[in-house]
């Protein structure tokens, strides 16, 4: 039953039924994950996709996000979403314990320009998907993450799955083969962060969702109820335990979780560490002193945190600074803040964070939730003890990031490939995407392929 009620949802939702709240965060939500595949562009994992997507060849679908050439749509996707991922910059949802843009645009952006479909449709597919994301990280994402998955693929490929069924307007039947298809397609493993392949699961999330939906709609098959059968998603990636997934879709359609948790990242590093250093950025407003003066930070979290932030206590490289909660609140509290320039190699390796790390200290916090409340204690050599906790995350729902502080973020992103002229168009375009007949000019600017190409 609960397959057939996430078909149903994906076939029988309109445009009409989606609420306006949702629609403006899902605007919002996709402008963040355009300007992040734009500056994932120049990374030097998404260079090496790109150069490989562009040997392989094949049918000129749908282009490849600043590369100027077009690809097979399930290559674009791919690409694009490894590009949109690369510097863990997009947006996440607790919900789902991942990242669900960057497996939902990416898949819908491919096949939306594939076959000329409007802005709304985009919108549409895009909110379908991440209502099912959803649905399925109620019901799996503790187990699932603790299991050592990384939900952005795995529950990303069946959002990615459900995208590609509406737009390919697929019956019922065709949609439940999809996600049966996109199940075993399915994968990604929580031991990559850190590396190249991390934003590689979001890529491939995106490509399985669109071959998911192709195949179906060309007669290939697969089980009908693969979330909740004895063998299926659920029971698998649930480490054989019993999921509640018929609970967890019994009110698809009637509410929509979009609104209320998906969270715009104001740093470019894993969320685990945003509670580290918006607590460290707001001890630093409130306290003078020097980096040598410190003898010790505290880390107060979640013993949820270490899962994901805490991977590299250590880190050597820019890539694992971005998942080490050390590394974070040391350069929050020397730099007043923490942007893009402070995750390269050099930076990781400077001598002051290298002697500094091994002197931070997390603490787990049995009453602290996912990520709140976290609280920053710097210990002073001279015997002063600094503190400051936070109770929301700058971007969550509760505090969200302002429209100005979005737009701002799209340009400083988009810079690294697009004019400014092209920026302010593709701005417009992005946040009136409903006005959008057809999604081509915007692929055409945000691609860098001429018109008519």
């Amino acid at each position: 039953m609960s397959t057939e009620r996430l078909a149903k949802f994906i076939v029988e939702t309109s445009y009409k039924a989606l609420p306006g709240e949702g629609i403006k965060t899902a605007k919002e939500a996709i402008v963040d994950c355009l300007g992040c595949a734009l500056v994932g562009y120049a990374d030097k994992g998404s260079k090496i996709l790109i150069e490989y997507a562009r040997e392989r060849g094949g049918n000129p679908e749908a282009g490849i996000i600043g590369g100027g050439f077009k690809a097979p749509a399930s290559e674009a996707a791919w690409v694009n979403g490894t590009l949109a991922h690369a510097l863990d910059y997009d947006d996440v949802a607790p919900i789902t314990a991942g990242h669900p843009s960057v497996a939902l645009l990416p898949a819908a952006l491919a096949l939306v320009e594939k076959h000329h479909l409007s802005g709304k449709e985009v919108l549409l597919a895009y909110i379908i998907g991440y209502e099912v994301m959803a649905a399925i990280g109620k019901a799996c994402a503790l187990r699932h993450y603790l299991l050592g998955w990384h939900c952005t693929s795995t529950f990303g490929s069946l959002g990615a799955a459900a995208v590609g069924a509406k737009l390919l307007k697929l019956n019922l039947e065709e949609t439940r083969m999809t996600l049966g298809i996109a199940a075993s397609l399915t994968g990604g493993l929580k031991q990559n962060f850190g590396t190249m392949t991390k934003p590689l699961h979001a890529g491939n999330a995106a490509r399985n969702g669109v071959v998911a939906a192709d195949m179906a709609q060309r007669g290939f098959t697969a089980v009908q109820d693969i979330m909740e059968t004895p063998m299926g998603f659920c029971k698998v990636f649930g480490g054989g335990e019993e999921l509640d997934i018929a609970g967890a879709t019994q009110d698809l359609g009637e509410s929509f979780q979009i609104s209320s948790t998906l969270e715009i990242k104001p740093y470019p590093s894993c969320r685990g560490t945003h509670p580290s250093i918006d607590a460290a950025l707001g001890l630093r407003k409130k306290n003078r002193f020097e980096i040598d003066d410190i003898a010790e930070v505290e880390c107060h979290g979640s013993a949820w945190i270490p899962q994901s932030a805490c991977i590299y206590s250590h880190p050597k490289t820019g890539l694992e600074g971005k998942f080490s909660v050390e590394y974070c609140v040391l350069r929050a509290l020397m730099e007043n803040g923490v942007s893009m320039k402070h995750f390269t190699d050099e930076k990781v390796m400077e001598h002051t964070i290298q002697e500094l790390i091994p002197k931070v200290k997390y603490i787990p916090d049995p009453e602290a939730m996912l990520f709140t409340p976290f609280e920053v204690v710097v210990k002073l050599k001279n015997g002063r003890v600094l503190s400051h906790k936070v109770t929301s995350l700058t971007g969550d729902p509760s505090n969200p990031v302002s429209q100005d502080d979005l737009h701002a973020k799209y340009r400083d992103c988009a810079a690294a490939v697009l004019s400014p002229q092209e920026i302010e168009r593709s701005l417009e375009m992005a946040s009136n995407l409903e006005k959008l007949k057809d999604i081509t000019p915007l692929m055409n600017i945000i691609t860098k392929i001429e018109a008519g190409r």
